[in-house]
């Protein structure tokens, strides 16, 4: 049998989750995609420089690594956010599918 392992994802959410919650306090009232919610991440240069330091520390493979913070580390922040609510699972729309991971709906209903 192959060995199986999860990466360990507790110095990258240490390094992003900061700048994840940031954003997020940021935001308008609104609803938005995972994969949206990323792009706006990128755009803010303090995030994106957290974004490439916690996707530093995932390992050499990048299409594995970016699995691991988008699904474990991006995802789970916004889930755990106070701020948010779940909305649902994109489904059948390009546009918001991140390549990365499951994309969600996200609503932020108090700015």
């Amino acid at each position: 049998m192959r060995e199986f392992s999860e990466p360990d994802v507790t110095e990258a959410r240490e390094v992003l989750i900061p700048e994840v919650d940031r954003i997020v306090a940021g935001l308008p009232r609104c609803q938005f995609s995972t994969k949206r919610f990323i792009e706006v991440l990128l755009e803010d240069p303090d995030a994106d420089a957290a974004y490439e330091a916690a996707l530093g520390t995932l390992g050499k493979e990048e299409r594995l690594a970016k699995m691991a913070l988008h699904g474990q580390v991006i995802s789970v922040a916004l889930r755990n956010n106070s701020a948010l609510k779940f909305a649902g699972f994109v489904r059948d729309d390009p546009e918001n599918t991140d390549p990365h991971s499951h994309s969600s709906w996200w609503r932020k209903e108090n700015a």
